[in-house]
């Protein structure tokens, strides 16, 4: 489950704003925008830079037409103001300036509705669970298992690994399995842009499991504790010397905003020098998600957990950040993001290879 940060508090002292926190935590929540519209865009950008000149690019305009990869990678984000209980209704418009190219438009505001309404409940989601096309969008194996592996705790049949596959199948003129229902090739092309940048966010794919004491615990070894889960680091309250900071998933989400117009210049030229990834594209989500399980474990290294507190949205640990954080996660970031564009220029360009020259 994935949630927005709480807005920030002026500082209350250690113990106190770790409290307080939780307490706002508790809080209903709005749909976060995992990786931040810049990021995503930024992902988009580069795919549509490292595609220039072949017939992925033209396959891409012909779906899209005047829409860019830069605008429809925020798409699978902006349908989360899709609100079910309202008749499925479009609650927040002007809310999130990226989500402007669908909004007050009854035809585009109909697409994300329609998607919503075949994507709510094919998952049957279980008890405090999100909405299916919600969790197309993460995975939550524990870091000890050391890559993805499915059937593992916090793995499912319609987690971010199965729904890329599922995207690129509809995009291939295959299949696509349950639950998954990709109508239009548009609707699958914005989901694989999106989940290809959430694939590389660290915290959108590792997870890690916490006893009452903060201690890590191995869910596949000890069980599954539904009390031990961090959702992807939403349950861990970032407690720093100037109070609360909201929880550490939004955090990692937020970090591609911090980069300035010359760090997201360079990212096309980085993103062509990422390998291209081998063996059958099927097989690609699960290792690319492995990868960045290995990035998430350094994302939670000398972080310093505290014990269980509970909230009306279930258990929260205060996180105490390393000095160093901030500046270590810079060039992680950066990495990642063009990691991202580089295997959706990749996968596109899989989907749709160029003639080969007699």
């Amino acid at each position: 489950m994935q949630f927005i940060s709480p807005t920030r508090k002026p500082a209350l002292g250690s113990i106190a704003a770790a409290l307080a926190t939780l307490a706002l935590a508790a809080l209903p929540h709005q749909a976060a925008h995992a990786f931040g519209a810049t990021g995503h865009s930024a992902v988009g950008d580069i795919a549509a830079t490292l595609i220039k000149g072949t017939r992925a690019e033209r396959e891409v305009a012909r779906i899209l037409g005047t829409t860019s990869l830069h605008d429809i990678a925020v798409w699978a984000d902006c349908v989360k103001g899709i609100d079910p209980s309202k008749g499925f209704a479009y609650t927040v418009t002007g809310r999130y300036p990226e989500c402007a190219p669908f909004e007050n438009k009854p035809e585009e505001e109909a697409l994300m509705r329609d998607y919503v309404k075949r994507n709510n409940e094919g998952c049957s989601p279980k008890p405090g669970e999100e909405s299916c096309h919600k969790q197309y969008h993460y995975t939550n194996p524990a870091l000890e298992r050391g890559r993805y592996k499915a059937g593992a705790v916090g793995t499912s049949d319609h987690d971010i690994v199965a729904a890329i596959d599922a995207a690129r199948l509809r995009l291939a003129g295959g299949t696509v399995p349950a639950p998954f229902a990709l109508q239009t090739e548009r609707e699958a092309l914005a989901l694989l842009v999106h989940d290809l940048g959430d694939l590389h966010q660290p915290l959108h794919v590792g997870s890690v499991y916490l006893d009452e004491k903060g201690q890590r615990r191995d869910p596949d070894v000890q069980g599954d504790d539904p009390q031990a889960r961090t959702v992807g680091g939403n349950a861990l309250v970032i407690n720093g010397p100037n109070g609360p900071g909201g929880n550490l998933h939004a955090y990692w989400d937020n970090l591609p905003g911090k980069l300035g117009a010359e760090q997201l210049a360079a990212l096309p030229a980085a993103a062509r020098q990422v390998p291209g990834t081998a063996g059958p594209v099927a097989q690609w989500p699960a290792l690319w998600a492995s990868e960045t399980m290995a990035e998430a474990e350094s994302a939670y290294a000398n972080v310093q957990f505290g014990e269980r507190q509970s909230s009306l949205r279930g258990s929260r640990w205060a996180v105490t950040l390393p000095a160093d954080y901030d500046a270590r996660n810079q060039a992680l970031i950066r990495q990642q993001l063009a990691r991202a564009g580089a295997r959706l220029a990749q996968l596109l360009q899989t989907i749709w290879p160029d003639a080969a020259k007699p």
